[in-house]
């Protein structure tokens, strides 16, 4: 399995057009000179569906970039594993279930990886990248020398839910909603709090205001699927919040 590097390769991202982690890949790699489109399978029109099909079709490489919506995953899967050629790597977004799972949904399970990317973006070098079962040698070849020309570097982690950093975030941001709702400390003083005693660059409060509440939910729903245990249950105030689309106030 190969994939043409920079201005030949030609990049396909299916995701929520609504969701910002989108638009910023998408940007990150027309800067490293790769031609990139993004659709929404949840866009149904008869145009929009022989576009996607149409790109998938030449497409050297297609990203699954679902996180919050689990049917239109399985949609985008599903549509990528029919017309992405068979000797091309499909990624999927790890930030909410497994590469895995992922690849048991397609046909050509062995050219599927997982990644996990958090913004903010700014000075980023690396992406976390992770083998499904099913996952060729080949296929992460191919994804090492991808993200490479995208100019980060791979660092390969254990397949699962969240995979490392997305799993940890969601769960400091989980916690500290649940001091909040017990009201152990405001929202502002458990970040000042966090921030002075772990010396992290902001509280876990202000990254998952970066981050989407909803992708923190998605995050713990899928840890607590795989795993089955009390410590990955979404505290309620934060569950409320997602779905109000609502932010913490700090």
């Amino acid at each position: 399995m190969s994939t043409p590097t920079g201005n030949e390769t030609h990049v396909v991202i299916l995701g929520d057009r609504e969701h910002g982690l989108g638009e910023d890949l998408a940007s990150l790699l027309r800067d490293a000179g790769m031609r990139t489109s993004m659709y929404d399978v949840g866009d149904e029109s008869e145009h929009d569906h022989e576009s996607r099909t149409d790109a998938l079709t030449v497409a050297d490489v297609a990203i699954d970039l679902y996180v919050r919506d689990r049917s239109r995953k399985a949609n985008a899967l599903r549509l990528i594993d029919s017309h992405l050629a068979a000797d091309r790597p499909l990624l999927t977004c790890c930030h909410a279930g497994s590469a895995t799972t992922a690849a048991a949904a397609t046909k050509h399970s062995g050219r599927v990886t997982g990644f996990a990317l958090l913004p903010p973006w700014t000075g980023r070098t690396t992406v976390e990248c992770a083998k499904a079962m099913q996952t060729a040698d080949t296929a992460r070849e191919a994804v090492e020398a991808f993200w490479q020309a995208a100019g980060l570097d791979p660092v390969w982690v254990g397949d699962g839910a969240g995979l490392v950093l997305p799993r940890v975030v969601a769960c400091l941001a989980n916690e500290a909603a649940f001091a909040v709702m017990e009201g152990a400390a405001t929202a502002e003083d458990v970040d000042r709090a966090m921030t002075l005693g772990t010396r992290y660059p902001r509280g876990p409060l202000a990254w998952a205001n970066i981050i989407g509440l909803p992708d923190i939910v998605a995050t713990m729903d899928g840890l607590a699927a795989e795993h089955g245990e009390d410590r990955y249950r979404v505290a309620p105030l934060l569950r409320r919040m997602a779905v109000a689309g609502r932010k913490w106030e700090l």
